[in-house]
């Protein structure tokens, strides 16, 4: 399979070398931009540039199969057309949404599907944060994207509050989602920590997973013979996850499959996060 990576130099050598290893990929091409990206099996794009849909749009017309690695777009508009012309070319797209993609999560999604019961905490320790308004956005837009693909559900119901300080500093949201199915996920998000800490919370009536998201580890609890809660424990490879979402991406090309995070998922993100932000400016 040959590849093509379009966008900045030291990023695209980062990424061929998470593909490097893979018996899947015969050729990886480096460009600079899609117009110059000849035939290939699969594209990636690195592109965090306001008008980075337009040049997946571009890539999608081209008739490639684009892993987009980029922040989650929120543009409604742009995203209906890229997952339109991705269902009349054929092309499999894939979205970096990381929390869906990485290791942990994934064998969370597969060991307990559709959970009844989502809790999310996310604490980040305030020196880290360069561009606040944007980022903490996209914190709980990340979330929400995970909770949606996890319960394969549609919302019903949100709740939404979020806390500025000064009227310009982002310091916490709390996010209460019903979906249709009658499963529930909270998220909670401070941003104003004296360290970092994440943890993913997921139950049903057989079993409880517990995620601490910075170490990717897994807790398992569930009741034995003797009617006591006992716990194992699941550890996975962080620096892993990168290379795992573009085999994930080759192999759904290869196999006819849908991607890890594929366009329709990150247009009814998009929609929902409307949703939260018309609930949120409602109690502003």
């Amino acid at each position: 399979m040959k590849v093509g990576i379009v966008g900045d130099a030291t990023r695209a050598v980062a990424w061929e070398q998470h593909l490097r290893p893979h018996n899947i990929v015969s050729e990886v091409e480096l460009c600079p931009t899609i117009q110059d990206l000849n035939s290939v099996d699969a594209c990636f794009i690195l592109d965090e540039s306001p008008e980075n849909l337009q040049v997946l749009l571009e890539g999608v017309r081209k008739g490639f199969h684009c892993f987009f690695i980029a922040k989650q777009p929120t543009d409604i508009k742009m995203l209906e057309k890229i997952h339109r012309s991705a269902k009349e070319s054929g092309c499999r797209v894939q979205f970096s949404q990381w929390p869906s993609l990485a290791p942990a999560t994934r064998w969370m999604m597969d060991k307990l599907p559709r959970p009844s019961y989502l809790h999310i905490d996310k604490e980040i320790e305030k020196n880290t944060i360069v561009n606040l308004q944007p980022s903490f956005k996209s914190y709980w837009i990340d979330e929400i994207g995970l909770c949606m693909k996890w319960l394969d559900s549609g919302i019903h119901h949100i709740e939404a509050k979020s806390v500025f300080l000064s009227g310009s500093y982002p310091i916490a949201i709390h996010l209460f989602l019903r979906f249709d199915n009658g499963s529930t996920a909270t998220i909670n998000i401070y941003s104003g920590s004296g360290s970092n800490r994440h943890q993913r919370l997921a139950a049903n009536k057989h079993e409880v997973l517990e995620c601490n998201v910075l170490e990717q580890t897994v807790r398992i609890g569930r009741v034995n013979d003797s009617q006591r809660i006992y716990f194992e424990k699941q550890e996975f490879d962080a620096s892993k996850a990168a290379e795992k979402a573009a085999l994930l991406f080759l192999k759904s090309i290869q196999m006819g499959k849908e991607t890890g995070y594929n366009s329709y998922d990150a247009l009814q993100l998009a929609i929902q996060t409307e949703r939260v932000e018309a609930r949120l400016n409602q109690f502003s």
